[in-house]
């Protein structure tokens, strides 16, 4: 039997990498090595990925799909490729009329009939699809197709079906060491499992109806894992964990183990805040890495309403002082279009979050997932959302659709002036002078933008030929029209340096990029204006005009030096550099 797993990323990222597939793949190989019995069909299967390309035509898919004569076809469901799936599922029929199509992943956990009818399949996956996707397979082999509604997790429509039980981990093959994935072949990058389940229950998530706890991975399949990513040259590694350190005790054994055997390797985590302490916060500033922390709202009514009881402003943000004083990367996410938010009060959420300093801010629109709390709840809470894919919010009872747009613009706003403009470094420095709290920034940022072209939206933002250099000139642009409105020109050449100075810095470290800066201070004096403040800075600094090189280097990242130290000396002489957060920005 030959078998296909068809999968397609949401984006282009290695974070996009779809392990589910993957996993299902690896189970099938492994039953079948595994089979004593004779006439298994898994015995001899051939199993095979396929990934959708980004952008790619339903009619494309389905034709690569038929190319490939599979006898089986299995989709990988999420809610950024339903709807392309089911239109190739539906094409797909008539081409390979024997085949079995089915579908697994979260859309069809969620709403498993429904998609199979629409798409035409034979059967869907409910839960988590290793075990039932080997059952199922095998009992088609063997003609047993009559035996398909009796698996559990597998969804035949019309017949009475149970959810999949919870996998154990420590009895799933990895798709790393069986050969499913080729981390060689991924380009450095890659997207690692090191558990299942999340031991909360966000109503938004899709973990929400799953089973409570976080079930590890074992920590020999992790250290051979780590091993193999070692030999293959793999740089950067997204660790797919909801709440890496939901288990402290073990998180720490992992950082442990990471320094040790991976030093040269990038990281990235998702976390909760409450659950950091001293120890962790030393341990991430430790290793290459970067953070992500879900903060969601700053508004405690609006969490409890959302499964997350007890948040407390001052513990938050304590815990994650721990991370900025151990000079550890973080960044925070943010969500409008909760139950209960306001625009004021996501106005509020936004000037918290950034007043705790994030090298990054991801802020995004409510997605009522099928098949989660939230969404069985709607009614009762008063969302409205899109019934298809991505299923945004479309109003709330606390924030009509005109409030709505205003908060899509300052996610937008902020994505485009604060994350990818990388201004944490200088943000608080430009606009304590103006007296405006970050939102208010944020939203003047966003009229100024509108006035001069096309109106800001969060999806045209970065577009293809734009660099940080373009996000860099829309920043100073404004902060001179705004300086200049509010009588503060005098102040604009140090803000202009500061900016500048740290923009090349980044720009060094992330694109290995050379800049050559016309600077009015020297970058030693201009790198403390933003702790003295700009007005101070400008009443005791000395104007030092002159020319200065901002260049990539192997042994510090980047460094600054003179022009004409540049153009005489290969080697120059360093000068004091950005902080270490602000080096990973």
């Amino acid at each position: 039997m030959k078998i296909l797993l068809v999968s397609s990323p949401a984006r282009d990222s290695p974070e996009a990498l779809s392990l589910g597939a993957a996993s299902v793949a690896a189970a099938l190989t492994a039953a079948g090595r595994a089979s004593s019995r004779d006439g298994d069909s898994l015995a001899a299967a051939q199993v095979e990925l396929l990934e959708g390309r980004l952008g790619e035509a339903a009619e494309s898919l389905a034709s690569r799909i038929a190319a490939a004569r599979p006898e089986a076809v299995g989709f990988s469901t999420y809610s950024w490729n339903r709807e392309l799936f089911s239109e190739a599922a539906r094409l797909l029929r008539p081409m390979l009329p024997a085949a079995t199509l089915f579908a697994g992943g979260p859309e069809a956990t969620a709403d498993p009939e429904a998609l199979a009818l629409e798409s035409g399949l034979d059967f869907a996956i409910a839960g988590e699809g290793e075990t039932a996707s080997v059952a199922a397979l095998r009992a088609i082999g063997e003609s047993r197709r009559d035996a398909l509604a009796d698996i559990a997790g597998v969804v035949v429509p019309g017949r009475p079906w149970r959810r999949s039980p919870p996998e154990d981990p420590a009895s799933l093959p990895s798709p790393w060491l069986l050969g499913s994935i080729d981390p060689a072949s991924l380009g450095g990058d890659l997207v690692w499992e090191l558990s299942r389940g999340c031991p909360f229950r966000c109503a938004y998530c899709y973990e929400s109806k799953g089973q409570s706890g976080s079930r590890p991975f074992p920590m020999e399949r992790i250290e051979a894992e780590l091993e193999l990513f070692a030999r293959s040259g793999i740089r950067y590694a997204f660790v797919l964990d909801p709440t890496f350190d939901s288990d402290p005790v073990r998180a720490a054994v992992l950082l442990d183990l990471f320094r040790k055997r991976a030093p040269g390797m990038r990281w990235k985590f998702e976390l909760r805040a409450e659950l950091l302490d001293k120890g962790l916060a030393r341990r991430f500033a430790g290793l290459d890495c970067s953070l992500q922390i879900g903060l969601q709202s700053a508004r405690a009514e609006t969490l409890a309403t959302v499964g997350r009881p007890g948040f407390d402003r001052s513990e938050f943000a304590r815990k994650v002082g721990m991370l900025s004083q151990s000079g550890a990367s973080f960044g925070l996410d943010l969500i409008y279009g909760l139950p209960g938010d306001s625009l004021a009060d996501f106005r509020d959420s936004l000037d918290f979050a950034l007043g705790l300093g994030p090298n990054h801010l991801d802020v995004f629109p409510l997605a009522l997932l099928p098949g989660t709390e939230l969404a069985e709840r709607a009614d009762e809470l008063g969302i409205e959302a899109d019934p298809r894919p991505p299923y945004l919010v479309r109003a709330t009872r606390e924030l009509p659709p005109p409030d709505l747009a205003r908060a899509a613009s300052l996610a937008a706003a902020c994505d485009r002036f604060y994350t990818e403009g990388r201004a944490v470094g200088w943000f608080d420095a430009a606009r304590r002078p103006l007296k405006k709290s970050p939102s208010a920034l944020l939203r003047d940022f966003a009229s100024w933008l509108a006035g001069r072209a096309a109106p800001l939206s969060k999806a045209s933002s970065g577009t293809v030929g734009e660099g940080a250099s373009a996000v860099e000139a829309e920043q100073l642009g404004f902060l001179e029209a705004e300086y200049s409105r509010a009588g503060l020109a005098t102040l604009y050449p140090a803000l202009r340096d500061l900016v500048r100075l740290h923009g090349a810095w980044a720009r060094a470290l992330a694109e290995g990029e050379e800049s050559l800066l016309e600077l009015s201070y020297d970058p030693e004096e201009i790198l403390g204006a933003a702790a003295a403040g700009l007005a101070a800075f400008a009443r005791g600094a000395r104007r030092a005009n002159g020319e200065w090189r901002v260049l990539p280097d192997a042994a510090e990242g980047a460094r600054i030096e003179r022009a004409q130290e540049s153009r005489a000396s290969p080697g120059g002489r360093g000068h004091h550099r950005p902080t270490e957060r602000n080096r990973r920005s």
